[in-house]
């Protein structure tokens, strides 16, 4: 291969990669539970206490009772880039059940939690009483409407 080919594969793989500043993020995983069993599914997004003013967002699926934190973030030209870990800081975990994204009012805010240097682990405990009903629908779809 001559040199210029091979300067140009090297450019072409790292195209973009400087769209995103260096960001360093820690392990945040863990479990939730709800009366001591674990909870089956659902999600959680981690609202800083302290917003940097970082366009970032932390969150988390929930399977089989555990979860793993990414952190999403999107460069000026709409690229994504999904990481995981999350930025060291304190954040209020926020629950919501499994959905389709058209409802609102089923979300569950819990303790303040702490990411520190090198991560943390850290155990969910959903309140017995969780809101209830069906949720009601978000604004943003009308009565008909499928969520995008």
């Amino acid at each position: 291969m001559t040199r210029l080919a091979t300067t140009l594969l090297i450019l072409a793989a790292t195209a973009g990669c400087g769209e995103f500043e260096k960001l360093e993020l820690h392990p945040l995983s863990g479990s939730v539970a709800r009366g001591g069993k674990p909870v089956r599914d659902g999600g959680i997004i981690f609202l800083p206490v302290d917003p940097s003013g970082r366009a970032l967002t932390v969150n988390a699926s929930v399977r089989d009772g555990t979860f793993e934190a990414v952190t999403d973030r999107t460069s000026a030209t709409g690229r994504t880039l999904i990481e995981r870990g999350a930025p060291v800081g304190r954040y209020k975990p926020v629950y919501h059940p499994q959905s389709d994204g058209s409802k609102a009012g089923l979300e569950v805010e819990l303790e303040t939690i702490e990411v520190a240097p090198g991560g943390v682990k850290v155990r969910l405990e959903l309140p017995e009483a969780m809101p209830t009903g069906t949720g009601q629908r978000r604004d943003d779809h009308s009565a008909g409407k499928q969520p995008d």
